[in-house]
């Protein structure tokens, strides 16, 4: 396994429903990954704005952690562990 970082803003399909965001595809360059398990949530702040988190398998087996910061409403990729 490989973890590794990369800080970069992304492209994410998302469902919003009753007041939940739940990621669906993540594009990055011109890679799409559908996203097939939510592995995990929590929530963060930078001064007065939240930022959500999110660990997600995509399709590929890849597991990322993006977040939705919500002072720009930009999606970013944090990292990627590779299997």
């Amino acid at each position: 396994m490989h973890i590794e970082a990369l800080n970069e803003a992304v492209k994410v399909r998302a469902d919003f429903h009753g007041g939940r965001v739940r990621p669906l595809l993540i594009r990055r360059g011109e890679a799409v990954y559908r996203v097939v398990r939510v592995n995990g949530t929590w929530e963060d702040r930078e001064g007065r704005h939240r930022i959500f988190w999110y660990s997600v398998t995509a399709d590929t087996g890849d597991v990322f952690r993006i977040c939705l910061k919500t002072a720009e409403m930009l999606w970013w990729l944090d990292s990627v562990v590779l299997p």
